[in-house]
């Protein structure tokens, strides 16, 4: 499985955008290649479809059984220094943006 082709999207090596493919493994072993851009699916679904599949790939990480990379957190002020770091090649974690909700952390 490959997913998250996000990063190629201002690449323009043309290797850089190629799967490894083995002709004989998809002709002999009767492999399947297929697409699959959750936005364009999105279009294709109800609402109430769509908020059902979040809702199971939500459990699915709160029972551990997906896991989620954390981010690192850019408070907004410093949003060229995250946006730099989103077009940095195999940069690791993603930035995230926190806001600042104007309560006291005590306050929590």
């Amino acid at each position: 499985m490959v997913y998250g082709a996000l990063s190629t999207h201002r690449q323009t090596d043309p290797a850089a955008l190629t799967i490894p493919l083995q002709a004989r493994s998809v002709i002999y072993e009767t492999k399947v290649v297929r697409g699959f851009w959750l936005n364009r699916w999105f279009g294709t679904v109800s609402p109430e479809d769509a908020l059902d599949a979040l809702s199971q790939v939500r459990g699915l990480v709160a029972d551990e059984v997906l896991s989620i990379p954390r981010g690192r957190p850019f408070p907004l002020e410093r949003f060229t220094e995250a946006i730099a770091l989103a077009e940095t090649p195999a940069r690791g974690a993603k930035p995230l943006f926190v806001f600042d909700d104007g309560r006291d952390k005590d306050d929590s």
